[in-house]
């Protein structure tokens, strides 16, 4: 998924191919952009999820690690049930400069284990 983001006065936008959505951010607070993960339906991690930066922020910066963090998946997959356990995949938080508002953007790129692009 290529996530591109506008941090404009404590607002983020993000838009995908798969659509767009709003998030709000302190100055100098970390946002998490997204968590990105592949589980089988036993709750186990599917493989290994990437997440790359194809877009620096000019005002702050992205930080993208492995971690554990609760899914979403909706209520008609199977592994809707997943969403109550911590599970491994990786988060991209961005963190503008301390004191800064106005307009910043940043574009990740997720790479799921099946190859699929986002």
């Amino acid at each position: 998924m290529r996530v591109f983001g506008v941090l404009a006065l404590l607002l983020l936008t993000i838009t995908a191919a798969s659509g767009q959505g709003t998030r709000s951010a302190a100055s100098g607070a970390p946002l998490k952009l997204t968590f990105a993960y592949s589980a089988n339906p036993d709750c186990s991690a599917y493989g290994q999820t990437t997440i790359r930066l194809i877009e620096a922020a000019k005002h702050g910066s992205v930080r993208i690690a492995r971690t554990t963090d609760f899914p979403s998946y909706p209520a008609s997959n199977i592994r809707n049930v997943c969403n109550t356990h911590r599970i491994a995949g990786t988060v991209a938080h961005y963190v503008s400069q301390r004191g800064f508002h106005g307009i910043d953007t940043v574009a990740i790129e997720i790479i799921y284990p099946t190859g699929r692009l986002e």
